[in-house]
């Protein structure tokens, strides 16, 4: 599953929001958040210190609103996968999962962390430091842009997609726009603003779609897909910039620079790490079963819209909420841990179980497709959901007590070996290469939750007791839904 902040794993009916409701209700009845009271300021300037009434306000709206624009954006990738799976051809069709899985990648590498450490430090305004990392970036930006065009022949091999080469050199003006916009993005996220992020969340995924399928209509094929993402990603910055009121000022501080990036690579390394354990079964499927390639894309976007798009939602606020509650103890970072993972227990468990049992409906009522290889690629990864959910408490959790390199040398572990085993067994077909994912899931997130309960003190038995409401909830629905498959 995805975490685009990156990123990276998307909501819509009454059942929905009810669930998101509950979340919220979690959060207030546990004193992670307060139901009642004014929200934080939305203006950057208006960023304070750690007051308990104001953050819990701040995250319970925030949460909501960071809902708003996560289900667009999820939406929007499930809308066009299913729409795009009944209009274009196969080839052109693999063309936009492989731009999805690229694009993916290039966003997270133009970030380095610095955003991450602009949230850590929870400075406030515009100032020399956040211009400094602009400027930082740019150098970034621009070393990637160049890479993105020279290493498009080399993707089209890799992925057997002879023809579509300048396709991807198009993708150079994506990064270009996304490095213009990734810093100025973070300072939402360190005010807390998730209205406003929300409304150029909306507006940008509205305009690809649009212009997607528009161009889809008028014929143009495989390029539908990548002008669209351009379009996205200009609205994307324009707005970014408008609504922050960012003045660009290239400066170049060395103190600054050093300082921000002895957070920032340790968040940049974990981030590179999390990107290839939840999607680098994409690079290692779209070489060795490209007949399958289409299958396992489709087969991962239902689990990652449902439960991707809530997990997303909850990160963008606990790691700006634990930064602020750092300042208050080791006691009051374990019992918000106890209290995140109660919360995340009780959607990701119930709702990965009740998504493989929709696996075989779902891949029918979405791509038209009865293929007994999606569907159970489709259950195995709901499951694998599950596990993944349960570590965004911890992971949040390290990030917001400056410990993002206890992330790196876990994944950087993990990675290999489940790509490794990805690699050899993935001739076999991508229901075993989803296997691998669920096996190398579980076994990590319990290494990473003995980790993190050793830093914090927490009690493992505490742990343990925090999700069962949410092994409730799922025995339940497997009462319900059991009965009638």
């Amino acid at each position: 599953m995805t975490e685009d902040d990156s990123g990276g794993l998307q909501p819509g009916d009454a059942s929905e929001d009810s669930s998101r409701s509950d979340l919220i209700g979690e959060f207030a009845a546990s004193g992670l958040v307060d139901a009642e009271g004014a929200a934080l300021g939305d203006q950057e300037t208006q960023d304070a210190g750690p007051n308990p009434e104001s953050i819990g306000t701040t995250a319970s709206r925030g949460f909501l609103w960071a809902n708003v624009g996560v289900f667009t954006r999820y939406m929007s990738a499930l809308l066009l996968a299913a729409v795009l799976a009944r209009t274009l051809s196969t080839a052109d069709y693999a063309v936009m999962v492989t731009l999805m899985v690229v694009t993916f990648y290039f966003d997270n590498a133009l970030d380095l962390g610095m955003g991450a450490a602009l949230v850590y430090e929870q400075e406030t305004g515009i100032s020399e430091r956040v211009q400094v990392a602009f400027t930082a970036n740019l150098g970034v930006t621009a070393v990637l842009a160049v890479f993105s065009f020279f290493v498009a022949p080399l993707i089209t091999a890799y992925y057997h997609l002879d023809g579509y080469t300048n396709i991807f050199r198009a993708l150079t003006v994506v990064v270009i726009l996304s490095g213009l916009t990734t810093i100025p993005w973070s300072l939402f996220m360190r005010s807390m603003n998730f209205k406003a992020r929300a409304g150029v969340e909306v507006s940008r995924d509205l305009t690809r779609v649009g212009v997607t399928l528009g161009l889809v209509a008028a014929g143009k094929g495989a390029w539908s897909v990548i002008l669209g993402m351009i379009a996205g990603y200009s609205v994307w910055f324009v707005l970014t910039w408008l609504v922050v009121q960012f003045r660009p000022r290239l400066r170049w501080n060395l103190v600054i620079v050093k300082e921000l990036f002895a957070y920032a690579w340790r968040m940049a390394g974990t981030r590179l790490l999390g990107v290839l354990a939840l999607n680098g079964d994409y690079i290692v499927v779209g070489n060795r079963r490209p007949d399958q390639y289409p299958m396992y894309y489709q087969a991962f976007r239902l689990p990652e819209f449902i439960l991707g798009a809530q997990l997303n939602a909850m990160s963008a606020v606990l790691f700006p909420m634990y930064s602020r509650i750092r300042a208050e103890g080791k006691v009051a970072m374990r019992d918000a841990l106890y209290k995140a993972l109660r919360l995340v227990a009780l959607f990701s468990i119930p709702v990965g179980i009740g998504l493989a049992l929709l696996a075989r409906d779902g891949i029918l009522l979405m791509y038209g497709s009865d293929s007994a290889v999606s569907v159970q690629t489709m259950q195995i990864l709901s499951v694998t959901g599950c596990v993944v959910g349960l570590g965004y408490a911890t992971g949040d959790l390290l990030f917001a007590i400056g410990r993002p390199g206890v992330m790196v040398r876990i994944n950087s572990v993990m990675v290999p070996l489940m790509l490794g085993a990805m690699w050899i067994i993935a001739p076999y077909g991508i229901v075993w290469v989803a296997t691998v994912h669920l096996v190398t899931a579980v076994v990590f997130t319990i290494i990473r939750q003995l980790v993190v309960n050793r830093i914090v003190d927490a009690n493992a038995l505490t742990v343990v007791k925090a999700l069962i409401p949410g092994v409730i909830v799922a025995l339940c629905v497997l009462a319900c839904a059991l009965p009638v498959r």
